[in-house]
């Protein structure tokens, strides 16, 4: 097998059940979303697909913050508005909602309790057909950033970390 470097970043929780690939494009738009929101938070949604074993999710796609959300210093509530239309041309291309990103301006990447409880909220939501949803949170202070990546399940979430790797076959 040929051994290939990727720009692309992996993320992988510690008993390696569960895989993220986040595209190189996908991170400079959210980190462009990032700096023009500065210094408040933001955030959208995340959409790709997963592998064709299941084990990995691909996120190909971020929207921007939709209108009519709330972006405040220390909080961020996303609205719905045109989400419906992102969420019918991803499907097109073979694409579904895989979770939600937000940025949090000059503090850490965890997630709040706020954002845990949500999260653990939208695996239960049949509507969104995602049992176990990503969340995606960028943080850090002046020009350091970290992404801290999860993934929810009904009553509990898993912590990714980021793995360095040359080729993933999915």
């Amino acid at each position: 097998m040929k051994k290939e470097k990727m720009d692309n970043m992996f993320f992988q929780d510690n008993n390696q059940r569960f895989y993220v690939k986040l595209e190189k494009s996908v991170y400079e738009k959210l980190l462009h979303y990032c700096l023009i929101s500065y210094p408040k938070e933001t955030g959208g949604i995340l959409i790709g697909n997963y592998s064709q074993n299941l084990s990995t999710a691909n996120i190909m796609q971020t929207s921007e913050p939709p209108q009519k959300s709330i972006h405040k210093r220390n909080f961020f509530k996303r609205s719905s508005n045109g989400l419906k239309s992102i969420f019918d041309d991803a499907w097109k291309n073979g694409q579904y909602y895989l979770g939600e990103w937000h940025y949090h301006p000059d503090a850490s990447a965890k997630p709040s309790s706020l954002d845990i409880n949500q999260m653990i909220a939208f695996s239960k939501d049949e509507n969104l057909k995602c049992p176990e949803p990503i969340l995606m949170i960028i943080g850090g202070v002046g020009i350091s950033r970290e992404i801290f990546i999860s993934v929810f399940t009904e009553n509990s979430y898993i912590v990714l970390n980021h793995i360095e790797v040359d080729y993933i076959d999915n």
